[in-house]
């Protein structure tokens, strides 16, 4: 029976890791090119470009407009 809820518990562990989207963020890296796990409530990956400006990260929501573009998949914001 232990064993039983071990699995349990650790397969659901897995499946929320496997769910969390992964995006490209500017963390202490001026080319935002580091890899990084969003938290569950963030859906979307999301750039910000000016003329002088790029921002990249995880989203909870995300509008694009001229300056921003959004996308729901793993490491889509490059």
């Amino acid at each position: 029976m232990k064993l039983l809820l071990s699995s349990m518990l650790l397969a659901l562990v897995c499946t929320s890791l496997v769910q969390s989207l992964r995006c490209y963020t500017c963390d202490d890296d001026p080319k935002c090119m580091t890899q990084t796990d969003c938290s569950a409530e963030s859906s979307f990956c999301k750039t910000v470009t000016t003329d002088d400006t790029l921002d990249r990260g995880c989203a909870e929501k995300c509008v694009e407009s001229y300056y921003v573009s959004c996308c729901e998949t793993d490491l889509c914001n490059l």
